[in-house]
């Protein structure tokens, strides 16, 4: 079950960009992927303070290994 994607922009240090792409180019997995994975783990952290039932989700989506390819 994919969920839609939508674009944002953000702006990142040239480090961040250099070691995320050396890691996708390694792995041949998206930049994206791992942006979004980023993002969810910091969701989690955070969510009590959003108080989102977010974990679940988030679990979820780790069982059906979203790739977003």
């Amino acid at each position: 079950m994919s969920q839609t994607k939508v674009a944002r922009t953000i702006y990142i240090n040239s480090d961040q960009v250099e070691a995320l792409k050396k890691l996708s180019d390694r792995t041949k997995v998206p930049q994206a992927v791992y942006v979004r994975e980023a993002l969810d783990m910091l969701l989690d952290k955070y969510s009590e303070q959003l108080k989102l039932e977010f974990k679940d989700s988030f679990k979820e989506r780790v069982f059906q290994k979203d790739f977003g390819i």
